[in-house]
């Protein structure tokens, strides 16, 4: 079912907003946001694109033709309008049990927590390696900076339950 009049307006608010916050201020880029941000754009928009469905996602917001790096609120919205109101279940975030399950398998002795260095080894070294720049925002999030750990009962709350909504 299509959204209704409000909901489309309410969507186009949240892109804006979320857009807004990482736009160029350079007078020649106003208007338009650093390619290398768009998959923390994306996330803050309440989905979680797999790595291979982000690339596709860049790809079609970024378009054939632009070489310059940035991308346009125009395309950015005009594709994620596309996404949040037909997609979104292709995108959805994992519920907070899933992401427990997921943090446990790397603590073998319940101790309800990892430490920071191993999970950054990790994100960085297997799988769809995360980006330097993508852990150092996950840590500045999770990582208790007293300990050096990451309490994951939190943290998969957090993760699961940021205060958005759902379309």
């Amino acid at each position: 079912m299509p959204p209704t009049f409000e909901q489309l307006e309410a969507i186009k608010r949240r892109i804006k907003d979320a857009f807004a916050l990482f736009e160029l201020e350079t007078k020649d880029k106003k208007g338009m946001v650093d390619e290398r941000e768009i998959p923390t754009i994306i996330r803050s928009l309440g989905i979680n694109p797999a790595q291979d469905q982000l690339r596709d996602l860049i790809t079609e917001i970024r378009g054939e033709d632009n070489t310059t790096g940035c991308v346009e609120h125009e395309r950015f919205e005009r594709t994620m309008i596309k996404v949040l109101t037909e997609q979104a279940n292709e995108y959805k975030r994992d519920n907070e049990e899933k992401i427990l399950r997921a943090f446990r398998a790397f603590d073998p002795e319940n101790k309800g927590y990892i430490e920071g260095d191993y999970l950054k080894n990790l994100l960085m070294t297997r799988g769809d390696s995360f980006r330097p720049e993508e852990v150092t925002e996950l840590l500045g999030v999770a990582l208790d900076e007293q300990s050096g750990n990451i309490h994951y009962e939190d943290y998969a709350e957090l993760l699961a339950n940021d205060g958005r909504t759902d379309l």
